[in-house]
């Protein structure tokens, strides 16, 4: 090495030093960068928990050796120890390499990639590739290399992420992870954008789920069904949080028994995503396949049976889950880009994909408490940015209640339009009677909420005449408290509100001077508030958001009633997606937050309006363009009391 690639070598190893770890691995694992800067890396690779590490150089250099022909090697582990490599490889089999030191014996992966021998690189890609259902372009991708020649060892790793970074690899890793105990936010939420494209597609442009299901999500499952019919479309079901994805999977291929095993499979091991889905396609399909009918039964028992307030129970588990894997989601940024939709599909999907294997666990509420403590925070302040693009959906939706609530409105709907389909029996009875049915374990109006893909969608139901009568008789009443609102929150999520109506109560704030009267209590005017700023998000209308601005800034101050800054962050976030407009939406929401960051913060206020600010701005980078002053209070505030002097009291 000259001295000038000496040099060139040692200030690239300097600067690697001061890197995140992440970006450091990043640059080591490319060739072209290693080469530029003369650097050489030998990795040691561990395997699993057997405490057996060797460098890698020396393992697979003994592996070419033995796949050329010899017998049997030794080599020595990152301890010291002596190990035995040989294979153990019986007739028209691949390569079954094993290491053994006295009583200890370990099966090392598939590295067939590494033999002389092309035919054997093939058939090992071929095979694992039909396993994992690793996608035709990276089958390819690596074809196009190993029909050439062995895979170098820096490729190794890259060949076997390829393969992890599959839905189906991902489960059984997943698997193993509960089985051993050993679980924590980076090994249930994967940070590989790849992952999440095979899991439920790559993003099109579509501007709307039902777009996306039409598109992408088809040929999604037109790959699986061709892969392989049964686990094809147990896979497919993952993506069931919507109904617009189930009406496009199929079960043309799928034999009478095949598809009866799904629906026993999902009624004892099934995550309530999958349920779901399964239901709604075997309504569909039911007159074709009768024999499911029993089956569907189970199925709808088991989510109507789901006792939300219990112990930990399916959709207490799938919204802790759900909270988990979009926070983690938000903080990594995988998805930033995209529609809000596209990553909660992804979040729910792969929310599903863990229930699933959790299902024959007996899982804690410490695991929904912990799932929730670790990415709860990011994960709200994602979800209030996000109505600024799909305001109809809030976060406080994705509660277990909620979420029960929004699939057995879903299997109403279903059961509606597939309503000839279901004769008369135990299913119509299960679905449609009268005193027992579904909808007496539902909470109208909350059946027919938005579901968390729907957020851009506007009502698909217009306003009932004497509920619209109902709306204006409360707002042009004489004195206005919170009942003159209530007929208008009550059917913000539901129906289409007329901007008449809103500038009604935007009209009736500003008569009544900002002060409502006859308050019940701090949890009355609370709901009030929130319904108004859902109100002025849901149809866009920053009017009615300024005016709630200034009634809350009275309120606020008001030790009566004495709001916590989260629910004034709240409030604040969602009035502000009544602003579309990026620039538009972050100058009300900066100039809000500020206000509130130089008002009273009572307690640990001060120190929570901090962190969700941080959280607010990682999630919306364009933010701290006019957040900047709150922060900027706020962090002095928080460190002023970390740096006040304790008073000592003398006795």
């Amino acid at each position: 090495m000259s001295n000038t690639s000496y040099v060139r070598a040692a200030m690239a190893k300097a600067a690697l030093e001061l890197v995140p770890p992440l970006i450091r691995k990043t640059l080591l694992e490319e060739p072209e960068f290693r080469v530029g800067y003369g650097l050489e890396t030998d990795a040691v690779l561990a395997f699993g928990d057997s405490g057996v590490s060797i460098q890698r150089s020396k393992l697979f250099d003994a592996i070419r050796e033995i796949l050329s022909g010899a017998s049997e090697l030794n080599m020595t582990d990152t301890e010291g120890r002596e190990w035995t490599l040989r294979s153990e490889t019986e007739d028209q089999a691949l390569p079954n390499l094993v290491i053994t030191s006295n009583e200890r014996r370990l099966t090392l992966p598939s590295f067939a990639v590494l033999s002389l021998d092309s035919a054997v690189r093939l058939r090992s890609l071929n095979e694992a590739a039909a396993d994992a259902n690793l996608p035709i372009d990276a089958q390819e991708s690596w074809r196009t290399v190993l029909s050439v020649r062995p895979l170098e060892d820096d490729e190794v790793e890259k060949f076997h992420r390829d393969f992890r970074d599959t839905p189906v690899q991902m489960a059984r890793f997943l698997r193993t992870q509960i089985e051993a105990g050993r679980s924590d936010v980076s090994s249930l939420v994967p940070a590989s954008r790849r992952y999440f494209d095979r899991l439920v597609g790559t993003y099109d442009g579509s501007a709307s789920i039902r777009e996306y299901a039409a598109g992408a999500g088809r040929q999604v499952f037109a790959q699986l069904n061709s892969w392989r019919p049964y686990e094809g479309f147990l896979f497919g079901l993952y993506l069931s949080s919507h109904s617009a994805l189930t009406t496009e999977l199929g079960v043309e291929r799928l034999e009478g028994e095949d598809l009866a095993g799904v629906f026993d499979f999902l009624a004892k091991q099934g995550d309530r995503i999958s349920q779901l889905g399964a239901i709604e396609v075997g309504l569909r399909i039911l007159p074709e396949r009768p024999e499911i009918g029993p089956l569907i039964v189970d199925l709808v028992k088991e989510i109507r049976d789901d006792d939300v307030d219990g112990p930990v129970g399916g959709f207490k588990l799938l919204s802790a889950l759900y909270v988990l894997v979009d926070g983690e989601l938000s903080r990594t940024r995988l998805m930033a880009v995209e529609p809000p939709f596209y990553r909660r599909l992804a979040s729910l999907s792969h929310a599903a994909l863990i229930h699933r294997q959790l299902s024959n666990f007996d899982v804690a509420d410490k695991f929904c408490e912990w799932a929730l403590n670790n990415r709860g925070e990011q994960y709200y302040m994602q979800s209030l940015a996000d109505m600024r693009l799909e305001p109809r959906w809030n976060p406080d939706l994705a509660s277990a209640s909620q979420m029960k609530s929004d699939f057995i409105g879903r299997i109403m709907i279903a059961a509606t339009n597939y309503g000839a389909n279901i004769k008369a029996g135990e299913l119509h009875d299960l679905i449609f009677g009268a005193e027992s049915g579904l909808q007496s374990f539902g909470d109208f109006p909350r059946l027919y909420f938005p579901g968390p893909l729907e957020g851009a969608e506007d009502s698909p139901n217009a306003l009932p005449d004497d509920l619209s009568e109902m709306i204006e008789a409360q707002l042009k009443a004489d004195e206005v408290g919170p009942s003159s609102f209530i007929a208008l929150v009550n059917s913000s999520l539901i129906f289409q509100i007329e901007s008449d109506q809103v500038e009604l109560a935007a009209k009736a704030l500003r008569l009544g001077n900002y002060r409502l009267s006859n308050i019940e209590d701090k949890l009355q005017i609370l709901s009030i508030l929130n319904g108004l700023a859902t109100v002025a998000a849901n149809g866009r209308y920053p009017a009615l958001a300024e005016e709630l601005r200034i009634l809350m800034r009275r309120y606020r101050c008001d030790a009566q009633y004495g709001f916590s800054i989260e629910d004034a962050m709240r409030i604040c976030l969602v009035a502000s997606a009544s602003h579309k407009d990026l620039n538009e939406w972050r100058e009300l929401v900066g100039g809000w937050l500020t206000e509130l960051a130089f008002g009273e913060l009572p307690g640990d206020d001060g120190d929570v309006f901090h962190s969700h600010i941080q959280c607010l701005c990682h999630a919306v980078p364009e933010l701290w363009v006019s957040c900047s002053k709150a922060d900027a209070a706020l962090k002095a505030y928080v460190g002023s009391r970390l740096n006040r002097p304790k008073l000592t009291r003398h006795l």
